[in-house]
């Protein structure tokens, strides 16, 4: 495995991008490092898709450069156990002649793209800066989600019924009606739930019924 480098040439003319190449050719990792490094990228460089899993930060936004056929696990398989890990790096497959199938199967998988070996630069760069791109876009949404589902769990379970409520666009007399008829044995009243709505807005750090939907419906 290659350590990771960092280009000075055109450094300040790109936004360094992390992308991490697996295929088990040594000739191909070797032009593709050299290629991405030129670009001003970050490469790092893998032989096996099992070295690629344990070595790789699966977290961080980037791209992937994936021999689709590989001696032991193949590129499919890499595939499909990043995606089972719930990575946020996006795959570009590399593929030989004849491949063209297997290729396509995997883009509609979710890759970002296949290329056929040998690859066009200016194409391979294009690629690479697109998976990274929508990565970077994965992760932000995740990050976004984390800090919703926090947020989300301060609430108290009763806070949290009001809200969900209050998030249909309801009137406060009208949610404690519903939480009334739901539990008569702890009937609440609309002043109650207009404390609760205080609150509620003050720890999602939100300003009306519309915002709270849309946390919501963000939250799944």
């Amino acid at each position: 495995m290659t350590e990771p480098h960092t280009s000075l040439t055109d450094a300040a003319h790109t936004v360094p991008l992390h992308v991490y190449i697996v295929d088990d050719d040594e000739g191909v990792r070797h032009s593709l490092a050299t290629l991405l490094l030129a670009g001003g990228h970050v490469a790092q460089s893998f032989a096996s898709g099992p070295d690629f899993l344990a070595g790789a930060n699966l977290a961080r936004p980037g791209c992937v450069l994936l021999d689709l056929r590989m001696d032991g696990m193949s590129g499919l398989q890499v595939f499909e156990a990043m995606r089972e890990r719930g990575t946020v790096l996006k795959t570009v497959f590399l593929s030989a002649h004849g491949e063209l199938a297997s290729a396509v199967a995997a883009v509609k998988q979710g890759a970002v793209d296949w290329l056929e070996k040998p690859c066009d630069e200016a194409t391979l760069l294009a690629a690479v800066q697109r998976a990274a791109t929508l990565s970077q876009e994965v992760a932000t949404r995740a990050l976004q989600r984390t800090q919703l589902l926090e947020r989300w769990n301060s609430l108290s379970p009763r806070q949290q019924e009001v809200a969900r409520l209050l998030a249909t666009g309801i009137s406060s007399k009208e949610a404690a009606r519903a939480m009334a008829q739901r539990d008569p044995e702890r009937p609440i009243d609309p002043r109650t739930v207009d404390t609760h709505r205080s609150a509620i807005f003050l720890k999602l750090d939100i300003r009306s019924s519309h915002e709270l939907g849309m946390l919501i419906q963000q939250m799944g």
